[in-house]
Order: C-alpha cells, then structure tokens, then sequence
C-alpha cells in the first residue's frame, strides 16, 4: 500500500473507521485505536490529527444515534447530564486526537 494512491488511501480509511467504530463500541479506548488506524493511510501527521479528531467526533454521532434507537426520551436526558457529557465529548475528542498521531509516529 502506498499513501500516494487515492483509491487506496480511501479503502484503507474506509476499512479503519468500521474497524474502528467496532473496537470503540467495545472499550472506551477504541476511539484511540480507532483514531490511530484511521490517521495512519492519511498522507502528512496533520491528515492524521485531523482525521483522528474527526474520528473522535464520529463515535459521538454514532452513540448519539444509538441513543436515539434506544427510545425517543434517551438522549434530550443524556444531553442534560452536563458532566458526563463533558468527560464523553473531551474523552472522544482528545481520544481522537492521540491516537491522530500515531500517524506522526509511523513515517
């Protein structure tokens, strides 16, 4: 695999975000894993970061969505827990954005 090539990088992106959303759903430390695998097709560290975060960003969606398929109360009442959602946005976030740079680490 070369990160030169586009349709590569995409697969491999595309393959580490499903993994990624798989190993998240498991642990809180996923997203880290997750972030990790999807930072490192990308092209630069920043790529990397960048896709780490977004990374961090989409498991809240998707465990936004999971609440809303739990019933329709579920997430106005997980919205209002402002603490805990706190440590959830900062955990999926900077979790993100450490596993972003393995990106950095793996030249």
């Amino acid at each position: 695999m070369t990160r030169s090539d586009r349709v590569t990088r995409y697969s491999a992106t595309v393959l580490a975000v499903v993994a990624g959303l798989g190993i998240a759903s498991v642990h809180w430390l996923g997203i880290v894993a997750g972030a990790a695998l999807v930072a490192l097709p990308q092209r630069t560290t920043v790529r990397g970061l960048v896709a780490g975060v977004a990374f961090g960003a989409l498991t809240l969606c998707v465990a936004a969505v999971g609440l809303l398929l739990v019933g329709p109360d579920a997430l106005p009442v997980a919205l209002e827990m402002t603490q805990p959602l706190g440590v959830a946005v900062g955990a999926a976030l900077v979790g993100g954005a450490v596993g972003g740079l393995a990106r950095g680490v793996v030249g």
